[in-house]
């Protein structure tokens, strides 16, 4: 997250609109001073230096600040412009932020040739020879050599702002100074007086959005690019808009950013005006009368032709509002970006190549900070608030809108009052935010997406999909569709279990709708959801026919002091679902609602089913944790049930017959501690598709009747530690899909290779055999495509050689196992797209992988490395935590001990002492493992996205004195000579302070090229007490980022805390392929000879010298979690790197 500080310098917050750079001799009291009044006339904040004492050799950090906190600047090249070296100073300054964030810049040339400046003739050459002549009289040769350096920038600086153009006074309306002011003035106010946005000011949790947002503004592509944030209402969509459009919109021509265009287009001249508002954009003046909206459109085509622009439509609802405003992508001129703002997905399908990204909402430590900052007026609660504060926050999830309004709401209020809130906030949401949520709900299609959805919002929010379907399908809607229309409008989610999520405010605002129907009466309205009003209308028995979905959930204590009726059901005919979860009921059920569909009733307080109760129409029936012995349904036929779950159910010995329960598809009985039979008619459910029996710890075998389940696709048997036998015929099953087994001994078992054609024969020879543990040849293997097999104790052993699963195995989980290596079975599965093997304790290594989208080895103690069939890789690595042995991952990294690098790198890295170095023991945080440990100094492959480096650390308080370019402090600039450039060695001295914060990043910027690269080490020193370590990083660049004559610059930048992390030096010495050919300079290597006799201070005791890192004396665990690499990818490379132009950070401060 990029913190409140950091974000708000990031939004083009500018003091100033001008910086005026000029000779003040030349200059001051006559044209420099006629412009600053024409500026100030003209409302331009304009920064002109007014002291005219006798400056030093450097720029004041006044001077230093207007520049950088200018829009624009105007450099006056008079005659005695370069005599000043001040003035050259802020010019290359200037050059430097323009080159940064593609600012104006105006060179202006009073009575000055423009070619002189570019060729550094004429005065120009006078001025820089009078610079040279004054800098060879310096007596200190560095500082001689730095001066003679600083000549080479200005001239660099002198040609690059000729190139940009500017204004020749004497070819500007015939010389005549006030006309030439007056068009300067035009056009400084054409480029720097956009109206920037107004914005919230507490942008909390935007920062990674602002930046990928920005990241792809600035890519340099020159194709019209369409990027739409989508979300719920509330969420930030935008707030976000906003802040990219503010640190942007100077990077185009014309920038327009329309807003509220879906209210605009309820106005019957409203698309009219977005297109007015749209045209005076981008031509920066009023624009002629549109009085048709194709005439506007015509308007816009002609318009769009000419400029690069940024154009935002904010809260874009139908597609006929984007063709109004923004027209046909083919419009556009090269490089025009377009950013769409909107709760409705499917419009964008009318963007085929559009880059979608939805707008998450906030985590809880954001969230607190939002709330905190509206409530409290300050980034986190008083303590005797912080309870109910994480309460809202809890209530919240997250949403912006509502931590901000219900924020405001409380600010100034009692606790409480705070409580009494609280609780009306429980039934009733508050209205600024049910009036903005209302709008997703309003723009539904029609009666039948709105009604499915307060179904949902009422009762099945966090159920499964498909379990969803299969009831409301039955009450007569299309649910897969309305679903899916739900989903467009971003008013519901389906996470990746297929379960059914919708946020807390829009589940209140549903619920709300229904509230409202009749807020006093709640018998009148048509669904009840509210546990108080529920239990109003059963006791009272006020209940209607207007009722058609019913939830009540008691507590224990309640269930047994409330009495309630079946009576009070009596006249709610048209009722479909009902939830009665720990509730008694007495009476009989003679006149209980008939239509019932689906009927969930957790802690079904009675040991069997009345013999009236109707259950002919139910579809689905819930009854987990109930006091049932025995599902008994008479002579009933109950041809509708689909899905039935007893699980939990500690009465029940044996299964219902089946024969009456033709029509299920889903029989869930989890964790039935009594269970030891499933009755043999289960065969003729030939529907069935899942059977869940997991942790049914007496079962003591499955019925053949399995076997003849044609469709069934899941069974899980986990945790049935009794399960001695399956069926024989299991092993023809075709349909099978998801096998869970976790939990069952298969370790027992020892297999040698089998000669036989069929290796299924010899499995199922074996089955019919009791036997006290499960053998692998005994599992169905057929069609398999997810397999889970976790503490099953299975060791290498416990494969047989010929042992083969589906080919089409997508899934795998071999967890908790005593295995060392991943046996040959499951190496060639080309299918696969996860892999977990947490906490296998024996595992050793895992080689030659197939290309694995999800790979997860966490907690594997003893595993040294992991490496990928030639040419394949993973998708996504997980955080393999506490893998403390953990040498080497393919394409990620390798340690090793120095001895065991090669040793023309070791030489290209100046290490020449090998001797010295090997007694050298430092403590190393290795990033993947979360894991220090303290061993010798170890040489550090890396391979970042887009090069490849070679990281040294060990204990040093100063740069070598072999590296040619130094400098104190973060960062350091050089030019890269006309030679063509193979490697590049950096050196950075480090501190850390107090808690040893990590997280640190080298900033590689191509100031020629603009382009910014941060590198961050996944394993990196820890200094120790006051010491300094020492970081030498071996890259191999390639011609894309950097090539002769480049201005480079090297920083290092603290993500986290910058007061606690201390950069003392910088170095960087170049390697040019005429230097790697000839070997390294005798007076190099003398050098680095030097410096590995001061390195030798640090050998330490032979007695702790351990012998590398696998030989680690001491270790413990950060607690830090990552939860995927490619999140980490993300986090420090997906924010930073690009390919394009553009400074891509927004912490200007520290990497300028």
């Amino acid at each position: 997250m990029l913190k409140l500080k950091s974000l708000e310098s990031s939004a083009q917050k500018y003091s100033y609109d001008v910086f005026l750079s000029f000779n003040g001799e030349d200059t001051r009291k006559t044209f420099t001073d006629h412009l600053y009044t024409a500026l100030i006339n003209e409302g331009l904040i304009t920064f002109r230096d007014d002291e005219e004492v006798e400056r030093g050799e450097s720029i004041k950090s006044e001077l230093e600040n207007g520049i950088q906190q200018s829009r624009s600047w105007i450099v006056v090249f008079s005659k005695h412009y370069a005599f000043s070296s001040w003035c050259l100073d802020e010019l290359v300054l200037i050059l430097e932020c323009r080159n940064n964030s593609k600012r104006f810049l105006l060179p202006i040339f009073y009575h000055v040739d423009p070619s002189d400046v570019r060729k550094q003739s004429g005065c120009i050459a006078e001025a820089i020879d009078h610079h040279e002549e004054k800098f060879k009289r310096e007596v200190d040769e560095t500082k001689r050599k730095n001066l003679m350096d600083k000549i080479k920038i200005w001239r660099t600086a002198l040609t690059q702002v000729t190139n940009l153009g500017g204004m020749p006074l004497q070819n500007v309306a015939d010389g005549y100074e006030s006309k030439v002011i007056q068009k300067i003035v035009n056009v400084v106010n054409d480029k720097v007086t956009y109206n920037t946005l107004s914005m919230t000011r507490h942008p909390v949790g935007i920062g990674r959005s602002v930046r990928e947002i920005s990241l792809w503004l600035r890519n340099g592509s020159t194709n019209v690019q369409v990027f739409a944030l989508y979300g719920v209402g509330g969420v930030g969509k935008t707030t976000i808009a906003k802040y990219v459009y503010n640190m942007n919109f100077q990077l185009f021509e014309a920038a327009s950013f329309l807003e509220n265009i879906r209210e605009y287009s309820e106005r019957s001249d409203g698309l009219v005006c977005l297109q007015r508002q749209l045209l005076s954009n981008i031509y920066k003046r009023e624009t002629p009368t549109i009085k048709k909206i194709n005439d506007g459109m015509l308007k816009i085509k002609r318009a769009l032709h000419h400029k690069k622009l940024l154009i935002v439509l904010d809260d874009v609802d139908q597609v006929e509002q984007l063709d109004a405003v923004s027209g046909m992508r083919e419009w556009f001129y090269q490089g025009s970006k377009i950013i769409i703002t909107t709760r409705n997905v499917h419009l964008l399908n009318a963007y085929e190549h559009c880059t979608r990204y939805a707008v998450e909402t906030l985590d809880s430590d954001d969230s607190l900070e939002l709330f905190s900052w509206h409530a409290f007026q300050d980034s986190c609660p008083p303590e005797c608030y912080i309870e109910h504060s994480e309460r809202i926050i809890k209530q919240c999830q997250g949403l912006p809108l509502a931590l901000e309004v219900l924020g405001s709401s409380l600010r100034g209020k009692k606790v409480d009052v705070w409580r009494s809130a609280m609780e009306k906030l429980e039934i009733i949401p508050h209205c600024e935010i049910q009036k903005i949520l209302r709008i997703s709900y309003d723009s539904l299609q029609d009666d039948h997406d709105r009604d499915l959805f307060l179904e949902i919002a009422c009762f099945f929010s966090g159920e499964d999909k498909s379990f969803v379907a299969t009831i409301l399908d039955e009450c007569d809607y299309y649910t897969l569709i309305g679903i899916e229309n739900l989903t467009d409008r971003c008013l519901l989610k389906t996470d990746k279990n297929g379960n059914l999520k919708m946020h807390q405010s829009i589940q209140s605002m549903g619920r709300e709708i229904i509230r409202q129907q009749s807020p006093r009466d709640p018998g009148r309205r048509n669904r009840l959801w509210y546990c108080k009003d529920s239990l109003k209308v059963l006791k009272e028995e006020t209940g209607t026919r207007a009722i058609e979905g019913l939830a009540l959930e008691m507590n224990t204590t309640n269930a047994y002091q409330t009495e309630l009726r079946t009576k009070a059901f009596s006249v709610m005919h048209k009722l479909r679902l009902l939830k009665l979860n720990n509730v008694q009921l007495s009476g009989g059920y003679k006149n209980f609602p008939k239509n019932l569909k689906w009927l969930c009733w957790h802690k079904y307080p009675l040991r069997s089913l009345p013999g009236d109760f109707p259950l002919s129409s139910l579809v689905a029936i819930d009854m987990q944790s109930s006091k049932l012995q025995t599902f008994n349904q008479g002579n009933m036929l109950l041809g509708s049930l689909k899905f039935l779950n007893l699980s939990h159910c500690d009465g029940i010995v044996k299964t219902p017959d089946f024969a009456k329960l033709c029509a299920l598809e889903q029989l869930l009985l989890e964790d039935c501690a009594n269970l030891v039979e499933i009755d043999e008619s289960i065969g003729m459910v030939g529907g069935l598709v899942l059977i869940n029996l997991k942790d049914c710890k007496l079962l003591k075998k499955l019925p053949e009747g399995v076997c003849m389940l044609k469709l069934l696709e899941t069974l899980n048997i986990s945790g049935c530690s009794n399960l001695g036998i399956l069926p024989a015929k299991m092993r023809k099953m075709e349909s099978l899909k998801i096998f869970h087994a976790d939990g069952l001994d298969f370790g027992n078992s020892r297999h040698t290779t089998y000669q036989n054609d069929s290796w299924r024969e010899f499995i199922w020879g074996l089955v019919s055999r009791p036997s006290t543990s499960l053998s692998l040849t005994s599992l169905p293997c057929n069609s398999i495509t997810r397999l889970s097999l976790v503490d099953c104790n299975l060791q290498d052993s416990s494969f047989p050689k010929d042992f083969r699963v589906s080919s089409s195995l997508e899934y795998l989980n071999l967890s908790q196992n005593p295995i060392r290596f991943l046996p040959d079975c499951f190496k060639g599965l080309e299918e696969i797209k996860c892999l977990e093997l947490k906490r296998c304790n024996q595992l050793q290594s895992l080689e030659e992988l197939p290309e694995i989208g999800n790979v997860s080895f966490a907690e594997c103690q003893l595993l040294e490395r992991v490496t990928w069939k030639t040419g394949q890789h993973f998708k996504h690595l997980h955080s393999p935590s506490h893998c403390v042995k953990l040498l080497e991952i393919d394409f990620i990294f390798k340690i090793a001990p120095l001895d065991e690098i090669d040793a023309e790198l070791i030489d290209n890295c100046g290490i020449c002492d090998m001797e010295s170095m090997r007694a050298i023991q430092i403590l190393l945080y290795n990033e993947f493992t979360h894991a220090y440990s303290r061993c010798t100094i170890q040489g550090i492959h890396e391979f970042p996205l887009w090069c490849k480096s070679f990281n040294i650390f060990y204990p040093g308080s100063s740069v070598p004195t072999w590296f040619t370019s130094q400098s104190h402090g973060p960062s350091l600039s050089f030019t890269v000579s006309h030679s063509k450039l193979r490697y590049l060695n950096t050196c950075i001295v480090y501190k850390l302070g107090p808690g040893r914060s990590r997280d640190f990043d080298l900033v590689f910027h191509n100031m020629t090229k603009d382009k910014v690269i941060v590198y961050q080490p996944f394993c990196y020193g820890i200094p120790e007490g006051d010491e300094y370590m020492t970081w030498i990083c071996h890259w191999k660049l390639g011609i894309h980022e950097v090539g002769p004559g480049d201005e480079v610059k090297i920083s290092i930048f603290h993500y986290i805390d910058a007061h606690n992390f201390e950069v003392k030096e910088i170095g960087v010495y170049l390697v040019y392929e005429e230097e790697e050919q000839e070997g390294l300079h005798l007076a190099k290597r003398q050098k680095i000879q030097q410096t590995c006799e001061e390195i030798s201070q640090y050998v330490i005791p032979a007695e702790r010298k351990p012998s590398a890192y696998h030989g680690t004396t001491q270790l413990y665990f950060a607690n830090i979690d990552f939860t995927t690499i490619d999140r980490w990818m993300e986090r420090y490379f997906g924010n930073y790197v690009t390919v394009g132009t553009g400074e891509t950070t927004s912490h200007d401060s520290e990497l300028n």
